[in-house]
């Protein structure tokens, strides 16, 4: 790996968060793997101390998770997690795509459009995480409910793992399509099974780390 660079306008902690970010997303980082500061620092060339920082960063987004004594370890995506986390995004993000498509104006419509992740409109998994994630946070804050909104960046945060991991493409054309018709009860149903399809993934991947566990 290239060394990084303090040239750069971006601290190094946030190009070290950058870095281990994409490699778990990637899959180069598997669930469960150990993250040492010592080895990292090492590897990318910089001092432990934004290492540090980073995975402390990395560890509140649920990236990964403190390993006493001996660091931090990728965090896995358990079965109840999903579940857990999906009932909650049906159950706020539809009735955020209700409250949105009573109210859309041409130009919301036209930048939720400009959000939609469509293929190889972006490059690598942040990237697609980043999109998508913008695109239903645009939504819940066109419902008119700045709790509801508020609530649910919340929990896009808590579940970026999950989020990537679900990553379909050509979905939001879907959620776009009920948005164009102004039907709220439509728009709230596609945002349901948008939700659910996603899950679904999730929930391969997340049986496929537990199968592949010793």
């Amino acid at each position: 790996m290239k060394k990084l660079s303090r040239e750069k306008t971006t601290s190094l902690r946030a190009q070290v968060i950058d870095i281990l970010r994409e490699e778990i997303l990637s899959g180069r980082l598997q669930p469960g793997a150990i993250l040492n500061e010592r080895d990292l620092a090492e590897r990318l060339g910089v001092s432990k101390t934004p290492v540090r920082e980073a995975l402390t960063l990395l560890d509140n987004e649920g990236f990964v998770q403190t390993l006493p004594r001996k660091g931090y370890f990728v965090s896995a995506i358990s079965v109840q997690d999903v579940h857990e986390f999906f009932d909650l995004r049906v159950i706020l993000e539809s009735a955020a795509a209700k409250g949105a498509a009573a109210k859309i104006t041409d130009e919301q419509l036209e930048e939720l459009g400009k959000l939609a992740v469509k293929g190889d409109s972006v490059e690598t998994p942040s990237e697609q995480l980043d999109q998508n994630i913008r695109f239903h946070d645009y939504i819940a804050g066109l419902s008119g409910n700045a709790r509801l909104a508020a609530l649910i960046r919340k929990l896009h945060l808590e579940m970026q793992r999950m989020i990537a991991a679900g990553y379909l493409t050509h979905e939001h054309e879907k959620l776009l399509s009920a948005f164009r018709q102004r039907e709220p009860e439509r728009a709230a149903e596609a945002m349901q099974e948008h939700i659910r399809t996603v899950r679904d993934k999730v929930l391969r991947v997340a049986l496929g780390n537990t199968q592949s566990r010793p």
